[in-house]
């Protein structure tokens, strides 16, 4: 069943769908986390019903694209598009067959969980568990995709950071500022969001935590 939503940072009014995955603190983290992107042409990997082409038309984005397998997924994300722009395309497809015009910023909430055998739901396993998109794979993407100067935000499993670490390393991505988010419920961080640049390593920002509690991120208004 279609209802409307709020989205925080959001001004209009956000349309989910109970069957499909529903935007939760990672999608909101990742939004807050964006730089101002003024005029640059968007790419969201697995946008899913387009929060996070919301977030990026918020920062003054350009053109936004946004990839999914389902189809469904993104004519949801057409009804919440058409209500603040006019200047998006969303194509159906897995990202690794995708063939595209470079663009000037990639944004992405990737499967990262490594089991996927918790669920019967295929479509949940798609939109979680990495089979879909391995890491490696979604690096490729990154580099095929850009352009020469181009960024990406990516949110991940703050565990995997070291992977993660060696796969800029491999494709020659500058780590330009990182924030972990953390669950107050729990020791350690659970998400790394980090901004990548083609290039090569250069000092980096770090900057304070996300915090949440009960599924809600403290303090949104001022970290925005």
């Amino acid at each position: 069943m279609k209802r409307t939503d709020y989205l925080p940072g959001i001004d209009c009014g956000f349309i989910q769908d109970d069957s499909l995955y529903k935007v939760n603190t990672d999608t909101v983290a990742l939004g807050m986390f964006l730089d101002p992107m003024i005029h640059k042409s968007v790419m969201d990997i697995g946008t899913n019903t387009g929060a996070l082409l919301m977030y990026c038309r918020q920062k003054r984005a350009g053109r936004l694209i946004g990839v999914d397998i389902h189809q469904d997924a993104l004519s949801i994300a057409e009804e919440n598009l058409k209500a603040c722009t006019d200047d998006y395309e969303l194509i159906c497809t897995r990202i690794q067959d995708l063939e595209h015009d470079p663009v000037d910023v990639i944004v992405c909430n990737p499967p990262f969980f490594e089991m996927n055998n918790v669920t019967e739901d295929e479509y949940l396993k798609e939109a979680l568990f990495e089979q879909s998109l391995p890491p490696e794979e979604l690096f490729q993407a990154f580099r095929r995709l850009l352009k020469d100067n181009g960024e990406i935000y990516l949110i991940y499993q703050a565990d995997r950071w070291p992977e993660l670490y060696e796969l800029c390393l491999k494709y020659r991505l500058k780590i330009m500022k990182i924030q972990y988010v953390h669950d107050i419920s729990s020791p350690h961080a659970l998400r790394i969001l980090l901004k990548l640049k083609i290039g090569k390593m250069s000092k980096l920002k770090v900057l304070k935590p996300v915090l949440i509690k009960a599924g809600k991120i403290l303090e949104y208004e001022k970290l925005l």
